[in-house]
């Protein structure tokens, strides 16, 4: 999961100048997932518009982690990771925890960036709602062009 969403922080990253973006952790985006973790952990999802809030003080309880220890596995994932600079640090100093009705969620914030990002030299970039890595040098720098 840490991967799809190191891969993720940098293709929302990629979408170009001005173009920043938030990537909740403990959210499901189907019904059907909300149903599932309620039958595993008993916990009642909280719907938000289109999404179910689950929290991930049930991930970090299954890992018998207090959430601040459980946090703190994501950022050091994050600060671990092949994500380029200064990208990782932006995220870095942004990621934060919020308790959200006692299930808690992580906030990542991915800011602005003013040049093209990669995780381990390679870019990535938003289709609808996939993360895709580019094919080639002609998708990178059709990429770069963005932030030109």
């Amino acid at each position: 999961m840490v991967t799809k969403i190191v891969n993720t922080i940098c293709a929302m990253a990629n979408n170009g100048k001005k173009r920043a973006g938030t990537i909740l952790i403990g959210v499901a985006d189907k019904e059907a997932d909300a149903i599932r973790i309620k039958s595993l952990d008993g916990i009642d999802a909280r719907k938000v518009g289109s999404r179910y809030v689950v929290g991930v003080k049930r991930e970090a309880s299954a890992l018998s982690l207090k959430p601040e220890a459980y946090f703190s596995k994501w950022k050091n994932a994050i600060q671990n990771s092949g994500l380029s600079s200064p990208l990782k640090e932006d995220v870095l100093s942004s990621i934060d925890y919020n308790d959200y009705y006692g299930l808690g969620l992580i906030v990542i914030e991915v800011p602005t960036q003013k040049s093209l990002s990669y995780v381990g030299g390679v870019p990535y970039w938003r289709s609808g709602d996939e993360t895709k890595a580019a094919a080639d040098f002609q998708e990178a720098a059709e990429l770069g062009a963005r932030f030109a």
